[in-house]
């Protein structure tokens, strides 16, 4: 098989695998202490199960503080439930400090007034927020905490 026609189909394979493309972070909800991000770049859907990361970001830290916290969600869009798998903790230099998987987690109902019903139509339906959007946490960060 000619090289560009192999480059070719694993580009069509991992596209239709819903594999994730580069991070952008859309703002979609804040209060007094946090600003929450989702990466629409990086949702991937595999079977019945789309995946998807939510940020949170205090708005009441100096500039250069780059603490967050990153969720790791999982999503059934039919059948309205949603899971945590991981909580990842980033420290002031923006570096991972602490990893909090949860890999058997069970499947909740998505609740009315719950984050995850927040991101359900950005996650499922391809819903944007008008807030800001970024290239990384970091640049949001740096960016002003979308202010």
């Amino acid at each position: 098989m000619k090289p560009v026609l192999l480059t070719a189909i694993l580009a069509v394979a991992v596209a239709s695998a819903g594999v994730a493309s580069a991070e952008e972070w859309n703002a979609f909800s804040r209060n007094a202490r946090l600003v929450y991000l989702v990466d629409v770049g990086g949702i991937a859907t595999v079977g019945d199960t789309t995946s998807a990361r939510v940020a949170r970001v205090p708005l009441q830290t100096p500039a250069g503080d780059y603490s967050h916290k990153i969720d790791e969600y999982e999503i059934r869009c039919a059948a309205k439930q949603a899971r945590v798998l991981a909580e990842i903790e980033f420290g002031p230099d923006g570096a991972e400090v602490e990893r909090y998987p949860e890999a058997d987690a069970a499947w909740d109902d998505i609740r009315p007034t719950s984050l995850s019903a927040y991101i359900q139509p950005i996650v499922c339906d391809g819903a944007r927020a008008d807030g800001a959007t970024a290239a990384s946490v970091k640049a949001y960060i740096d960016g002003g905490r979308g202010q």
